[in-house]
């Protein structure tokens, strides 16, 4: 005789019997054969109490703690809020360099769960897996270098979500660091096929530009707390930010303005918003097809080099590099180009997407010991990596991203320097202003 009211996980889904009239009448699944299929991710946020009714979950063993981590005010009070009436589901949003993995440790040892922890890159698995040896004698890590399921399992987004309907079954406990990326649409599935009921988000900041943040709620949980800088002054390096202006030529300072004012005018006649990151992308869409779009494009990147402002630039970063002498400094920028010319100019180590790994770890490491006292980066140390301290950075060029700017501010925040300094170097007269501003709303925003 057949049974009644089956719910069970298969393959990453939830297959349920027609019997279950209550979960079928509110979150309306699809129809497949006799049955009815979800998301196991429905279960999880809207039918909490049917998760011990699922058959075919194969639960790792539980973890044992050898001890708890030790924790901040500012992290207790975190932990508090996102565990109240025992939810233990959504996101902490908390300044870089303020301890985002030690409060997930102890999240997992009050826990005492199978554990999947979530992260962008192999850089940050090992460094998570080396903290978290610290508290626990077996931790599994799952990336495509190696496959190794523990009770508590360290993954890389791309090897949980090609995974993710075998993983789907085997934990109770999700944690996602740098939660911004899981809505993307090659991740979100991680989330969505899992069955685990206890879910922490973890992010510097939370928002996305294609505003896909907005579905974070229905993948890990609705509870948002963000812990903001004021918060954690007393753990933090004191810090300001200084904005340096410098001129371009006169010709050039023509040449910009003329070669602005051809994209804008194109991006005008569409209708569109020449500021907005979406109107780019669909002038760039336009312009394989379209020859005056693909001169708009061109115009602007030729602004955009103009607004660079090589000699100019570089004249600024050798004079930061001589009034901190000794203390070691953080130089960012967009373009690859700019990072290679530093490096040549002032014998810094670049670091960018086309070294090696092993060149990477190897400039980070003298870096941290003091060999070497600065270094020049294109995008590569903005997020996914555990970069060692430094008490000065120098924005060369960026944009006009609030997370990209957070992530920079917060390499220099580290506790044991007491002063941290953050120079921006600003084309005067370029749409370089107006991007500063826009990435620094954030601080405006927490009333810093």
């Amino acid at each position: 005789m057949r049974n009644l009211n089956v719910i069970r996980f298969y393959k990453g889904l939830i297959f349920i019997s027609k019997d279950e009239s209550e979960i079928i009448s509110k979150i309306n699944p699809k129809k497949y054969k006799d049955e009815f299929v979800i998301f196991p991710s429905e279960i999880v946020l809207n039918f909490p109490e049917k998760i011990k009714e699922i058959k075919g979950l194969e639960f790792l063993p539980n973890p044992n703690p050898l001890e708890f981590p030790e924790i901040r005010d500012y992290q207790k009070k975190a932990f508090d809020l996102w565990s109240v009436d025992g939810n233990f589901k959504g996101t902490i949003v908390m300044p870089t360099g303020t301890g985002k993995t030690f409060l997930a440790i102890y999240c997992i040892c009050y826990l005492k769960l199978p554990t999947l922890c979530v992260v962008p890159t192999l850089a940050l698995v090992d460094q998570w897996i080396q903290k978290l040896e610290l508290f626990f004698e077996e931790v599994g890590e799952w990336t495509g270098r190696t496959k190794n399921l523990k009770p508590i399992t360290v993954a890389t987004y791309d090897s949980a979500s090609i995974s993710a309907e075998f993983l789907g079954n085997k934990f109770a406990f999700l944690i996602f660091d740098e939660v911004h990326h899981l809505p993307s649409e090659n991740y979100r599935k991680i989330a969505q096929m899992s069955v685990a009921w206890n879910r922490l988000g973890l992010t510097a900041t939370l928002e996305r530009e294609d505003g896909l943040h907005k579905l974070l709620p229905e993948l890990v949980g609705s509870f948002i707390y963000k812990v903001n800088i004021q918060d954690v002054r007393d753990f933090i390096a004191d810090w300001h930010i200084v904005q340096l202006n410098i001129k371009m030529t006169k010709e050039d300072a023509i040449k910009y303005s003329t070669l602005m004012k051809k994209y804008r005018d194109f991006c005008a006649s569409l209708g569109l918003n020449p500021g907005e990151k979406e109107t780019f992308l669909r002038v760039l869409r336009l312009s394989f097809r379209d020859p005056i779009a693909r001169e708009a494009v061109s115009s602007l990147r030729e602004a955009k080099k103009l607004a660079m402002n090589y000699e100019e630039k570089i004249n600024v970063v050798r004079e930061i590099l001589k009034k901190h002498r000794g203390e070691k400094i953080l130089i960012f920028t967009d373009s690859q180009q700019m990072a290679y010319k530093i490096s040549e100019t002032f014998f810094i180590p670049a670091i960018t997407s086309e070294i090696s790994m092993e060149e990477r770890s190897f400039y980070l490491k003298a870096f941290s010991e003091g060999k070497i006292t600065a270094i020049v980066s294109a995008h590569v140390l903005d997020e996914g990596i555990d970069v060692p301290e430094a008490s000065v950075a120098v924005i060369v060029s960026g944009s006009g991203s609030p997370r990209e700017f957070v992530q920079r501010l917060g390499r220099i925040l580290r506790p044991s320097k007491p002063k941290a300094i953050m120079y921006e170097i600003i084309s005067s007269s370029t749409s370089e202003y107006s991007t500063s501003k826009r990435r620094k709303q954030v601080l405006y925003e927490e009333n810093l």
